[in-house]
């Protein structure tokens, strides 16, 4: 029986991301199989760098908690996952499926390319995030008082000019009713007292002649 291998693939990534490696096998016919992943081509027997293992069912081994198998295992998807990777991680990368019986293993090849991350602009978000927070700071102090009242310690807060200007305005016509009022009455006395003075000066008068 000859090894079992698959055409390589290619996977491209970038640094800080999360890459999945996929590899998966049929576990119809051969059952469910433990399973290494490797750094390089993987040699005629195990892994060559082994980075992470597999009973079939968990992991049993793994060289750094960067490498996780989130697949359904007992399935047969033992894609690999790499956390936030860089540019060392590029570089082929072997699955092998431990199938029993003599020469029967199969081999999967994933080389992965790892590229640089972008550098931040003033249009991309970082910058973004910074102008949005500006926006946000000129946008409340547009909304603060430019000529706030101030308030004395022994006083209660002063009104302003303008505010004065309007009680003013209101209360004017009232005050100027009422002053009329008295001074209309004020006349209206003062001729009733002459009147009644004039009235017992005559009546005394009349009375002597």
């Amino acid at each position: 029986f000859l090894v079992s291998e698959c055409i390589a693939l290619k996977v491209i990534g970038i640094e800080g991301q999360n890459i999945t490696l996929p590899c998966k096998y049929n576990t119809k016919n051969h059952g469910v199989s433990a399973i290494c992943w490797g750094r390089g081509a993987i040699p005629n027997s195990g892994c060559y760098e082994e980075i992470i293992s597999s009973d079939g069912t968990k992991v049993i081994w793994r060289s750094s908690v960067r490498y996780h198998l989130f697949g359904e295992l007992k399935t047969g998807d033992v894609s690999l996952t790499i956390f936030n990777v860089t540019e060392k991680d590029s570089g082929q990368y072997g699955c092998r499926v431990h199938v029993y019986g003599l020469w029967n293993d199969e081999k999967y090849h994933v080389n992965l390319n790892i590229e640089k991350a972008p550098v931040p602009t003033t249009s991309q978000a970082p910058a973004n995030v910074t102008i949005t927070q500006q926006t946000m700071d000129s946008h409340t102090h547009c909304h603060v008082t430019p000529n706030p009242i101030e308030y004395s310690d022994t006083s209660t807060p002063p009104y302003s000019e303008s505010i004065l200007e309007q009680m003013t305005g209101h209360k004017l016509p009232v005050i100027l009713v009422s002053i009329l009022l008295v001074l209309t009455g004020v006349v209206i006395v003062s001729v009733l007292v002459v009147l009644s003075k004039y009235t017992h000066l005559y009546i005394c008068l009349h009375n002597k002649y």
